[in-house]
């Protein structure tokens, strides 16, 4: 599990609610090893702000929580699947190009 940059943008009904940059806790596994395809999900968005007096708050919205399904729905798991490919390859977990088994 590790973190994922990235700048959320929820819609309702067509509308941007708001852009806001978080960090996504993302849950992957290799069931096809470091050559496959990386299947990945996101458990948690992870918030930081600070309060009135300027201290760091931090919040994180779990798959429990209501606004998690509005949040999810429109993540743009193409860029994020190329970018967790990306972030294993750099610490030599996968390797950055998948190797699909011929059929």
């Amino acid at each position: 599990m590790f973190y994922v940059p990235y700048t959320v943008q929820p819609h309702q009904d067509g509308v941007l609610l708001f852009e806001r940059d978080v960090e996504l806790f993302i849950e992957y596994y290799l069931p096809d090893g470091p050559r496959g395809l990386v299947d990945w999900d996101v458990l948690e968005f992870h918030f930081d702000s600070k309060d009135a007096t300027g201290k760091p708050v931090y919040t994180k919205i779990g798959r429990s929580h209501p606004l998690f399904a509005v949040l999810y729905k429109d993540l743009d798991r193409e860029w994020l699947g190329d970018r967790i490919r990306e972030m294993l390859a750099d610490d030599g977990i996968v390797d950055l190009y998948p190797t699909l088994p011929h059929v």
